[in-house]
């Protein structure tokens, strides 16, 4: 009898903490989608962002719901970064995306993307062709020189008359597909793949060793380094600089790569991209920031310097 009353007890007990744990309210769950390559010859990258938006999401204080990254790789590949958007759109909790990465891949995501109602975030160029000509104008403005080469325009970004930046910039600019059409310029933009930039610029330094070559996010993707150390072979790589909208926040990039263990500006822009794409859910009010792009210099031991910010519309 004694041991059926203990059980009796233990049967109650167990009943009451069951009722106390359904009263409990479950938050909801939302998620951040991250469209990067995970496979293939550009994954570091994708690897890079993917830890800084956790880095984002362990940092931003979520008092009102959970939130959980859904990385999806796009190989590098505009086919594949469509299909990677389409299934990871399906999913109804996805309340932002964050990516691609390159500007390739952009431009295949686009329609698929702004038809949807969440929360996007591109990286390495704007998703309207509007903000992409602007940055592409606020960059050659910044660059030296008033004979600007701009070569690589196929690689996702909008072909415009070299005429209209011409008269939008107050600088003759010209563009070109071969290194050889750059050697006499006063500054060179590379807005193509970071392959074939690696290429490019192998073959501009065999023929100009110090004309400025100027490019885009390309440039912090390891596979740019590790392809032109193998394209000049030995030859000095020359004046780089590279551009990347941080959006009034370069100030902050140094303290925050302090704290982290290989921390280019692009995985800092991710992390960026992550903590907005949270305040606009947890209906918190945006800070006015002023569109900026930070430039930096690079060189082939991956080591970057913020040398200026240019402000631009």
């Amino acid at each position: 009898m004694g041991r059926a009353h203990s059980l009796a007890r233990v049967v109650l007990c167990l009943l009451f903490s069951l009722s106390l744990l359904s009263c409990k309210s479950t938050r909801p769950v939302v998620k951040i989608g991250l469209l990067a390559p995970f496979e293939g010859l550009h994954r570091e990258s994708g690897y890079e962002a993917l830890s800084a938006m956790r880095a984002a999401l362990a940092d931003y204080p979520l008092d009102q719901f959970d939130a959980l990254p859904l990385a999806l790789d796009t190989a590098a590949d505009p086919t594949q970064a469509r299909r990677a958007a389409l299934k990871m759109l399906r999913d109804e909790s996805v309340a932002a995306v964050v990516g691609p990465l390159q500007a390739r891949q952009v431009s295949a995501v686009t329609d698929v993307i702004a038809a949807s109602e969440v929360d996007w975030q591109p990286q390495s160029r704007p998703a309207s062709i509007e903000a992409a000509q602007t940055l592409i104008e606020a960059t050659i403005a910044a660059m030296p020189g008033s004979n600007i080469v701009v070569a690589g325009l196929d690689f996702g970004w909008p072909l415009s008359p070299a005429e209209e930046w011409s008269l939008n910039t107050g600088k003759r600019v010209t563009v070109v597909e071969a290194a050889n059409g750059a050697a006499t310029a006063d500054a060179v933009l590379w807005l193509g793949s970071a392959p074939d930039g690696a290429t490019f610029l192998g073959n501009l330094r065999s023929q100009s060793p110090t004309v400025p070559f100027w490019t885009t996010a390309v440039a912090a993707d390891p596979v740019f380094r590790s392809l032109l150390f193998e394209r000049l072979d030995g030859t000095p790589p020359g004046p780089i600089y590279w551009v990347v909208a941080l959006g009034g926040s370069a100030d902050r990039y140094e303290e925050w790569a302090a704290a982290h263990a290989y921390a280019p500006p692009t995985a800092f822009a991710v992390y960026l991209a992550t903590q907005q794409a949270l305040q606009q859910i947890a209906g918190h009010d945006l800070p006015s920031i002023e569109p900026e792009l930070a430039v930096f210099t690079l060189d082939l031991e991956g080591n970057m310097e913020l040398t200026k910010t240019v402000q631009f519309p």
